[in-house]
């Protein structure tokens, strides 16, 4: 690392401190949290449904408290807990047209709000900022 560490740290805190203010600026405007839109994007991502046990994974908690926090979004009929078709033990959930509507019209907001975040960067570079991200948190995970 070329930059002593106090620095790298001040810019990460700084640039998270900024991208959070953007972040839950957009989301209180619709009633949502980033766990909220998290489970919503992984919904309406998979397209014919996920497991509870997914959404978890994806982000790194237990599967309860994936359903506490989705029995939210159904109660708001923005998504459907469904059956799996071939695993009845498992529990899919689905987009409702509502939160296929809202999902599309957050997701627009925030890529308006976090762009201008981004801006001068290019498409490469914001790749490449993308890959980074994605390697610390892969290192994170490994034991050593």
């Amino acid at each position: 690392m070329n930059l002593p560490t106090y620095t790298s740290g001040l810019l990460f805190a700084k640039a998270h401190k900024q991208v959070r203010i953007r972040v839950f600026e957009v989301l209180d405007k619709y009633d949502l949290n980033p766990t909220y839109w998290s489970i919503l994007g992984a919904t309406n991502h998979s397209g014919e449904g996920i497991r509870l046990t997914n959404v978890a994974a994806l982000l790194g908690v237990k599967a309860p408290m994936v359903t506490t926090e989705a029995n939210v979004l159904i109660e708001k009929g923005l998504i459907r807990r469904i059956p799996h078709h071939s695993d009845k033990r498992a529990k899919l959930l689905v987009m409702t047209p509502k939160g296929s509507k809202l999902a599309e019209i957050v997701e627009k907001d925030l890529n308006t709000e976090v762009g201008k975040l981004l801006d001068g960067l290019t498409f490469e570079e914001i790749q490449i900022f993308e890959k980074t991200l994605n390697i610390i948190i892969h290192n994170s995970e490994k034991s050593y």
